[in-house]
């Protein structure tokens, strides 16, 4: 900018000392009272906010204005400033009453934490600043540690009814008992396991989440109902100075199929689709190859295997599979499982002589019944299959045309159309078909010629 302009601008008696625009209409010395009925000294916040001291030289007759746009950065400026010293003092309060809860939850733990292992990082202030720096040498709560904590304050100080679910099969919490439904689950652990400390006592291996059923959900110590997760956490810190880690837990209000998901509404009539849909609503750990979200870390192992590309021939056979998960599942296949009677343990191979045992020798009967066509079963997992099959969501779509299918399985199938494989041989003419039914329904044609074929 030319010194002859600049000479015109400040010599203007309404010119703007922060901009240098000719449209100053407040003085910055004077008092002035705001619309919350505040006082400001636009000079006083100017030198608060940025350290700025304007030249004051009256014997020259300097301008000094500043204009609406400049008051208003000004107010803005100071404001955010009240903001962040009001959030570092919230802070610092949290620091001060959550350290004060984690002191008084480790003395009970007993044998479960050790001398070392502290619950969070320490903090120190630094001297004159307010500010506070993290000793990077104590070590955080692990994993682990964090689950056997919110283990303990959960199932001592609420009503929420732990369970683990194996195979179609909700287990006990403590003794892995199987029901089939949630309500003889319930029934069963405030009967046989009312004394929580015992029995956490004796748990040898504790699950990646602790799973619990909130239908109905209280305090113990004052009978407060608790609506959620997030409402029974705050409930028990801020009362009882108890601490929990949300992370941990996996919670559901389990009714009977189709099993509705208490935060979206959306409903599923297999109980593990429930589980897996969860990992959408708790992203507590997120896969860095495809981006999935996913609980706990053990699920996040399972799904990372997915990506494998390796060489893992089984042992028995030969096969050879793309994944270690895979040839863990298929092993499973040649391994010779021994399933127990759930009344007298009596040891059987398969899991239909199980039930035929307990009807014939116990008189304990089940009928799976499906709640969309009333059509009943014996199995549960002919059940799951038939809901999935029959009256499942086509949500399974074909990359090439889009065509829908309500199973991996049909989708498969279907995709062979688009890659041109056609690994079917005909024998006789040698014909190649995308199908092995295909391929039959070939074949006899020949046969109705007297043409001997190989199957």
């Amino acid at each position: 900018m030319a010194f002859g302009i600049i000479n015109n601008l400040i010599s203007q008696p309404n010119v703007c000392r922060c901009c240098l625009s000719a449209g100053g209409e407040w003085d910055i010395t004077t008092s002035y009272l705001s619309a919350d009925g505040k006082k400001e000294v636009y000079s006083e916040i100017l030198k608060d906010c940025f350290g700025i001291s304007l030249s004051i030289i009256k014997n020259i007759s300097l301008s000094l204005r500043v204009c609406q746009l400049c008051v208003e950065h000004l107010r803005e400026a100071s404001s955010f400033k009240k903001q962040v010293l009001n959030a570092e003092k919230v802070f610092k309060q949290y620091y001060e009453h959550i350290t004060d809860i984690h002191r008084d939850v480790a003395k009970p733990l007993g044998n479960t934490l050790k001398e070392d292992d502290n619950l969070i990082c320490g903090v120190n202030s630094i001297e004159g600043s307010g500010q506070y720096k993290v000793q990077n040498s104590v070590k955080e709560l692990s994993e682990r540690k964090r689950l056997i904590v919110t283990c303990e304050t959960v199932l001592k100080w609420t009503t929420a009814c732990p369970f683990r679910h194996h195979k179609s099969w909700f287990q006990c919490f403590y003794c892995t008992d199987d029901f089939m439904e949630i309500a003889k689950l319930r029934e069963h652990t405030a009967k046989a396991h009312n004394n929580t400390d015992d029995e956490l006592k004796k748990i040898k291996r504790f699950p990646r989440s602790l799973q619990i059923d909130i239908s109905n959900l209280k305090c113990c110590q004052c009978e407060l109902n608790l609506v959620d997760v997030e409402a029974m956490r705050r409930h028990l810190a801020e009362a009882h100075n108890r601490v929990l880690y949300k992370e941990c837990i996996a919670d559901y209000k389990v009714n009977t199929s189709p099993y509705t998901c208490h935060l979206c509404g959306k409903r599923y009539h297999v109980f593990r689709s429930l589980t897996t849909h969860l990992n959408v609503h708790y992203a507590n750990c997120v896969c860095d190859v495809c981006g999935k979200s996913f609980m706990n870390t053990k699920r996040l192992k399972v799904h990372r295997a997915t990506h494998e590309n390796g060489h893992y021939p089984c042992s028995e056979c030969g096969k050879v599979l793309k994944t270690k998960i895979s040839k863990a599942n298929h092993m499973g296949t040649h391994a010779k499982r021994v399933l127990k009677c759930h009344i007298c343990f009596e040891p059987m191979k398969h899991y239909n002589d199980r039930l035929k045992h307990m009807s014939e020798r116990h008189n304990v009967t089940h009928k799976f019944v499906c709640p969309v066509c009333g059509r009943e079963f014996n199995l549960k997992h002919y059940l799951a299959t038939h809901v999935r099959q029959t009256h499942g969501n086509r949500n399974k779509a074909c990359p090439d045309c889009g065509m829908t299918f309500k199973t991996n399985y049909g989708l498969k199938k279907h995709m062979l159309r688009h890659s041109g494989i056609r690994a079917f041989k005909c024998s006789v003419c040698c014909k190649t078909y995308a199908r092995s039914y295909t391929l039959r329904e070939h074949l006899r044609t020949h046969e109705s010629e007297g043409v001997a074929t190989l199957t």
